[in-house]
């Protein structure tokens, strides 16, 4: 039997993290977690008995590169999950405002199958729409319910193969995969479910935090001014903005074509600009 470790990362999702934990415990319980919140997120994610491990990242900042926390940090996650369980099976990286579509078991175990090293991950970013404006938001609990719209975006590596020999560097941003992972990906890109932007008061309380400390911040969030510039038609510089409608078509896996297709096809939904609007 392939065994699954999940190592996540967290900070300030207390409005939605009940959601996003009920989801994942469903098919973790190994889940290892790097928390930065000082909103209640803490709280929730110990009341799971999946959850085996919890650090602090002020308890790390000495040991970083500048004392910033970066993808890098996931290396004393990587650590203590092979002191616990070993150098075999998966690792499957979570966050604390992303939600699979796909069963990240399912397709570890197909990747094992392929003999595989690694996982792309479609990423669809949902967002606040025009067509919200008005609604009572604050009355829907469940983000999947409240946050409807989405721009299809980028892929990212979810998972990978757990092994001696791989590690992250500390001060290292924008790179969730650990060093040492071969080449040899799995041949389809299931999908997760990202959302970053749940409510206006969670988007202006971030930015009201940005402006305070001046901490690098998505792009999205350097346009909003007030309550009414967290509706969006479509994401920045996006092409394409949809409504979920139960399905994610041409992104399900069942309906993936030939990798090559799926390469040359992603243009036309990627910003046009260079880099991610998420960074």
């Amino acid at each position: 039997m392939v065994q699954h470790i999940a190592l996540m990362m967290t900070c300030n999702e207390a409005d939605c993290i009940e959601e996003v934990m009920n989801e994942h415990t469903k098919y973790f319980d190994k889940i290892l977690v790097l928390d930065g919140s000082d909103d209640g997120t803490e709280e929730i994610i110990r009341s799971y008995p999946q959850v085996k491990y919890l650090i602090k990242d002020r308890d790390l900042i000495d040991k970083l590169p500048n004392h910033k926390i970066e993808d890098g940090a996931r290396q004393f996650l990587l650590e203590k999950a092979q002191e616990m369980y070993g150098y075999e099976g998966w690792i499957t990286l979570l966050h604390g405002d992303e939600i699979f579509y796909d069963n990240p078991v399912q397709v570890a175990e197909a990747a094992e199958k392929e003999k595989a090293e690694k996982v792309n991950w479609y990423v669809m970013n949902f967002f606040l729409h025009t067509s919200d404006m008005g609604k009572d938001l604050e009355s829907i609990k469940s983000i999947q319910e409240r946050v409807t719209w989405y721009c299809p975006g980028f892929l990212e590596i979810r998972q990978y193969r757990n092994k001696k020999g791989i590690y992250y560097n500390l001060g290292r941003g924008g790179k969730v995969l650990a060093e040492g992972v071969s080449w040899r990906i799995y041949s389809k890109f299931p999908v997760y479910k990202h959302y970053p932007f749940r409510l206006v008061s969670q988007m202006l309380k971030k930015k009201k935090k940005y402006d305070e400390t001046g901490t690098s911040f998505s792009r999205i969030y350097k346009d909003i001014e007030d309550a009414k510039g967290c509706f969006r038609n479509i994401l920045g510089d996006f092409k394409v903005a949809r409504k979920f409608d139960g399905s994610f078509h041409e992104f399900e896996m069942k309906n993936q074509g030939p990798l090559w297709w799926r390469w040359l096809r992603s243009y036309r939904y990627l910003p046009v600009r260079i880099g991610n609007p998420f960074a």
